[in-house]
């Protein structure tokens, strides 16, 4: 009797480190969240071990025992852990050459900390009204806070401001943006619009879906 109860609690412990390693597995892949790069083939990649190189694209979910390679230098790629929204951190590309990280190397690093609407049911936040919040992008897009402001590069967790104004540079380019809600809006560029015309539900264009 000793002996099948032993057997079983050793069993148990094999299905519940089985269970611990594949959520520590889950948590060191990294979410591609922002993407942008000047070549139509892709000059942001990943591979695992001596595979080949995968061309990166926004949305990809990179695995933990891979590495990233960036070989453009205007080019650059921001990444969150798949189970933290909230923590991002960004790879540029090098003046020259390459530059090449492991995933394990790149979550010992500092992370960049951002937040998002936490709406409760059907009640929106209030710290993110008449805002909305870079939830992913792919391409270059240019936000201005106000006339008097300077052009910036939107980057992932920005905080977009009512009086703001958002410029999609290149075709088929895109961003996400989250309102008060939670809800997220998709659009496709190339595009000028205010960011007004997002949060009042005005359409884009006809092809725009843009949730209440």
């Amino acid at each position: 009797m000793r002996q099948i109860l032993r057997g079983a609690a050793v069993l148990l412990l094999l299905v519940v480190a089985a269970g611990s390693g594949a959520a520590q597995a889950k948590a060191g892949t990294l979410k591609v969240v922002g993407l942008y790069s000047e070549t139509s083939d892709g000059s942001v990649s990943y591979r695992v071990r001596t595979g080949e190189w995968v061309v990166a694209k926004v949305g990809d979910t990179i695995p933990a025992n891979a590495e990233i390679r960036v070989n453009v230098d205007r080019d650059w790629i921001e990444v969150t852990p798949s189970n933290n929204p909230n923590a991002v951190y960004e790879i540029h590309g090098p003046d020259s050459g390459e530059v090449i990280k492991r995933v394990p190397d790149i979550l010992k690093g500092k992370p960049r900390l951002v937040s998002f609407p936490k709406p409760k049911g059907t009640t929106p936040d209030p710290k993110y009204k008449d805002k909305l919040v870079v939830a992913q992008y792919l391409g270059r897009q240019v936000y201005v806070a106000n006339p008097d402001a300077d052009e910036k590069d939107i980057q992932y967790g920005d905080v977009l401001d009512i009086k703001g104004k958002v410029r999609i540079i290149a075709i088929n380019n895109t961003i996400n943006l989250m309102n008060a809600s939670g809800k997220v809006t998709t659009v496709i560029g190339p595009l000028n619009f205010d960011v007004e015309q997002v949060l009042t539900n005005k359409q884009l264009y006809k092809y725009l879906n843009v949730p209440k």
